[in-house]
């Protein structure tokens, strides 16, 4: 009987998922990643002007990324101008949002990327992975469930009291999992990069654009329109996030945003 006692403790013990949380998450893990690599064409030190517009629509996210990206491009050697049609360079940028949420469930949501473009650019050269509902869990009372019924020839009364060991290892992982869980901070960017074109360029770039704008509940307006301009435009995508056991907001804020400065001034 005193063996049942101890097997029932370390099939316990070894499934708890809160006590494998909180070790293996115990320190903060911060990443970055960016959609694609921008190319710009290297200019004369004296060409090299920037023309900034940084825009947040997140709640959560307050730090003054456009000051410190305006203080980090000047120390590059940088001139800052007020006036597009004086700048070599333009950069845009829109903090778009932040979930509290894994940064796979965010893009899926967000961009409606499929898991294995959220695996190329989250984990470049990785094989995919199975899905949530494929992945095997096993908690405590899988265990001792399991351990109950291999053991046939236990006695009545061993049963029994397996079974009170069972309801209180249960709660106890209940309890565990409320208070050690796995947090993600997950902040979504958009950037728009523009370089203009050398002067004594042969033609001028052509901008195609199209847009619907929806008319009513079943209708729809389409807009085209063409323009030439002497600037080449890239979009990007970055996306950060912040995991830790019991991470909060405030904690995780001030790592994304340094993560996000240093990859907006690596473009140039």
């Amino acid at each position: 009987m005193r063996a049942l006692w101890w097997v029932l403790l370390c099939l316990a013990l070894n499934g708890c998922s809160a006590v494998h949380t909180s070790v293996a998450k115990r320190h903060l893990d911060v990443q970055t990643r960016m959609s694609q690599t921008v190319y710009l064409d290297p200019v004369e030190p004296e060409q090299r002007t920037l023309f900034l517009d940084i825009r947040n629509t997140t709640a959560e996210y307050t730090l003054p990324l456009a000051e410190d990206l305006r203080q980090f491009m000047l120390n590059r050697g940088y001139q800052l101008v007020t006036s597009p049609m004086q700048a070599q360079y333009w950069l845009q940028v829109n903090v778009r949002t932040v979930l509290k949420e894994r940064p796979d469930r965010v893009l899926a949501q967000e961009y409606g990327m499929t898991q294995q473009e959220t695996l190329d650019l989250l984990h470049p050269g990785m094989a995919p992975r199975p899905d949530d509902k494929e992945e095997a869990t096993y908690s405590a009372t899988d265990f001792v469930v399991d351990s109950a019924i291999v053991s046939n020839d236990l006695e009545a009364k061993d049963v029994g009291r397996a079974l009170v060991v069972l309801a209180v290892f249960a709660g106890a992982e209940y309890v565990g999992n409320q208070l050690v869980q796995d947090k993600y901070y997950t902040m979504l960017t958009d950037i728009q990069i523009a370089e203009r074109i050398s002067p004594d360029s042969v033609g001028k770039v052509q901008e195609y654009t199209e847009m619907q704008l929806l008319h009513g509940d079943s209708g729809a307006i389409t807009q085209l329109w063409k323009q030439d301009t002497d600037m080449r435009k890239y979009q990007i995508k970055v996306v950060s996030f912040a995991n830790k056991a019991n991470l909060k907001w405030q904690e995780a804020q001030q790592p994304l945003h340094d993560g996000l400065l240093r990859s907006l001034a690596g473009v140039f």
